[in-house]
């Protein structure tokens, strides 16, 4: 596939899913089939694309790191899921600010998240969003970007529902066009900047560590219900499928994991 043909994808891509947002609500099935098993099963299709999708490219990325970047070259090398583990613990300190609650408040389940955290909160998946709106274009592979998207399209639904419980008519309202807004915004920024791969390395394990922390708060929430069948059963669909990649049966399943920037390594 041509660059031009690459370009108009991945804008059909980011447009798909910055509507993903918007018309989450319209979704019948998400209101007729019990929650736990819908985002049981978008829980495990995010999980599994971290780690059988981005975990061996921040690897390949780390490993290519050149030595002028120097002692952080050696750190990153050795220990490649470091940007992982910041990204990790940079989304749970925001989710742990905003769910503290407000003094003389009760729960931020029970009460409509105000003030200064809910724009920080949104701030901070305002930037995710962003993040991958940019990686899109990044892609040179057309199966690549049809697979990054649907996993990313079943993980805003997850992120859809948990922003919608936190902040309710603040994020219907503002809050739902803001990170529509993102995701379009990274994709601009992507079609018209290069930067370094070093920087999509650092990129792709900084959104990982997000995904993983919104998988695990779901997940292991006790506040929220769960079916290990679910996720199992979509853990089960992806692993088969890039397996199937792997091993080249199925011509539809090659170029599945694909993830290479455009610009080459300095």
């Amino acid at each position: 596939m041509n660059s031009i043909a690459l370009i108009g994808l991945s804008l059909a891509s980011v447009v798909f899913l910055s509507l993903v947002h918007v018309l989450a609500d319209l979704l019948r099935w998400k209101h007729q089939m019990p929650q736990k098993y819908w985002l049981s099963f978008a829980d495990g299709i995010s999980i599994s694309y971290v780690f059988l999708g981005l975990l061996p490219k921040i690897v390949d990325g780390t490993l290519a790191f050149p030595e002028s970047l120097g002692p952080m070259a050696e750190i990153l090398k050795h220990s490649p899921f470091l940007p992982l583990l910041i990204g990790l613990v940079a989304f749970y300190g925001m989710e742990r600010l905003v769910e503290k609650p407000v003094e003389g408040s009760g729960s931020h389940n029970t009460t409509e998240t105000t003030g200064l955290r809910v724009w920080i909160h949104l701030a901070s998946y305002a930037f995710y969003k962003a993040i991958i709106g940019y990686l899109i274009v990044q892609m040179n592979d057309s199966v690549a970007i049809v697979i990054f998207v649907l996993s990313m399209a079943v993980h805003f639904l997850v992120v859809d529902y948990r922003m919608m419980e936190i902040h309710k008519g603040v994020y219907q309202r503002i809050g739902r066009w803001a990170l529509t807004v993102a995701i379009l915004a990274g994709w601009v920024i992507g079609a018209t900047t290069v930067i370094s791969p070093i920087v999509v390395t650092l990129l792709l394990s900084f959104l990982a560590g997000g995904i993983v922390l919104v998988v695990l708060e779901e997940e292991f929430s006790r506040e929220h219900p769960s079916s290990f069948p679910a996720f199992v059963s979509a853990v089960t669909v992806y692993t088969v499928v890039q397996i199937s990649r792997s091993l080249r049966l199925g011509g539809i399943f090659h170029g599945i994991g694909a993830f290479f920037p455009k610009v080459a390594l300095p």
